[in-house]
């Protein structure tokens, strides 16, 4: 008897082990996942990257995860469907992926590694010409710009071009400038221009000549 109850008590074990496996392997094997591997453009591999799974039958039903350390990813509990794939991280543009079907208990594996490019630099530009009292272009001027009033400093020189042409790139933050044009046998002369974000000014010095 004290065999059979043994025997009993472990058939139940069994069953109840089942029962419990059971249900959690169901629920594995009715959804699918999505795996891949995102990098920089031409470059390294990205972590930290916010992957997002959106479906097309309900967008309010999204899943998310993060890259590891080595790009590496992988979206589970995808209920079978198409789904559109977003992949953001600070500092680089977001892409957004064609539609990918998944299956239940199947793994889409990514054929290629997700490329993010780097966003945009954002910067502010004043150009400009120096020319003489007479009207004519005048280059090899020695052209100098400088932050002032409040703001980080900032403070850069060039040459003016052949037509007298010149350039310089800012960052792309409010501020007032002040450009200083000199020239041999010609009079010093300035302008102040305020810029804001990635304004592009222009401006047109003129030097009096050395009476």
């Amino acid at each position: 008897m004290t065999s059979n109850k043994g025997y009993a008590h472990a058939i139940v074990q069994v069953l109840l082990l089942v029962w419990i496996v059971a249900p959690a392997y169901a629920a594995q094997s009715s959804t699918g996942s999505v795996r891949g591997r995102v990098k920089e453009h031409n470059g390294k591999w990205l972590a930290g990257v916010a992957v997002r799974a959106v479906s097309a039958k309900d967008e309010s039903s999204a899943f998310e995860t993060t890259t590891d350390g080595k790009g590496d990813f992988e979206l589970r509990g995808l209920a079978s469907g198409d789904y559109t794939l977003t992949f953001a991280r600070q500092g680089y543009r977001t892409f957004t992926s064609r539609k990918l079907s998944v299956e239940a208990g199947e793994t889409v594996k990514l054929s290629r590694a997700i490329e993010l490019a780097p966003e945009r630099e954002l910067y502010a530009v004043i150009r400009g010409a120096i020319f003489t009292d007479e009207g004519f272009s005048l280059p090899n001027a020695r052209v100098m710009i400088e932050r002032v009033g409040e703001g980080k400093r900032f403070r850069r020189e060039t040459m003016s071009h052949e037509g007298g042409e010149f350039a310089f790139r800012l960052p792309a933050d409010k501020g007032l400038y002040r450009i200083t044009a000199s020239a041999r046998g010609f009079q010093t002369a300035s302008r102040e221009i305020e810029v804001d974000s990635d304004d592009v000014r222009q401006v047109a010095l003129s030097l009096e000549r050395v009476k």
